[in-house]
């Protein structure tokens, strides 16, 4: 088993929003990897692209099924962003054009506690705060319960043992929001972004 399995699967829940099949997966994927090339993924000194190709094409060698190749590729990538993520250290991907920049980590480092997100959710309901979009009524079935959410204090601002409150801190703000919220340094109020949409009759 991976060391950190449980922060793992809150990344890829919290941050990467992936489906709840995906984030179970993953980790079960990287076990494999373990186990079929006989390594501890956790002291291969995962920090770059070429690490995670190196692995990648070792296993391709010895592996037949190109879905299950794929689905263990995929695995290893989302978890050198993982390790980007916990370490809040940019990794820059060569050749790649890759998830993971460090706006993002810093927007979401909270996320991880996918409790609070849940509660801010079950209060403001997943309805966007700044432009109100409903995504299950825009995409149907597929967008019930899909929203980003956002902290109100800049993380700059918060210490490393500042306790959440999900209903005072985190706020539900749809993804094309969120992205203009962090346009600014500071990010924007969700109020001045609502101002912003209303002078241009959106």
């Amino acid at each position: 088993m991976i060391e950190s399995e449980f922060e793992y699967k809150s990344y890829l829940r919290n941050v990467r929003n992936l489906a709840e099949g995906t984030c179970n997966s993953y980790p079960t994927y990287l076990n494999a990897i373990c186990n079929h090339l006989r390594i501890d993924i956790t002291s291969e000194n995962i920090t770059d692209m070429h690490a995670v190709k190196s692995i990648l094409e070792r296993l391709k060698i010895s592996l037949s099924d190109k879905n299950y190749w794929g689905n263990c590729q995929s695995a290893l990538r989302a978890y050198l962003a993982f390790l980007e993520n916990e370490s809040n250290n940019p990794i820059f991907y060569p050749e790649e054009y890759y998830e993971g920049q460090t706006t993002t980590v810093q927007v979401n480092r909270y996320e991880r506690n996918a409790r609070a997100r849940r509660e801010c959710i079950n209060h403001h309901k997943p309805i966007c705060k700044v432009c109100e979009i409903d995504f299950s009524n825009v995409y149907g079935e597929i967008g019930i319960g899909f929203i980003h959410v956002h902290h109100i204090k800049p993380l700059s601002d918060i210490g490393k043992h500042y306790v959440v409150n999900p209903i005072n801190d985190l706020v539900p703000v749809c993804p094309n929001c969120h992205a203009m919220l962090h346009s600014k340094n500071p990010p924007l109020k969700v109020e001045e972004l609502k101002g912003i949409m209303s002078s241009k009759g959106t």
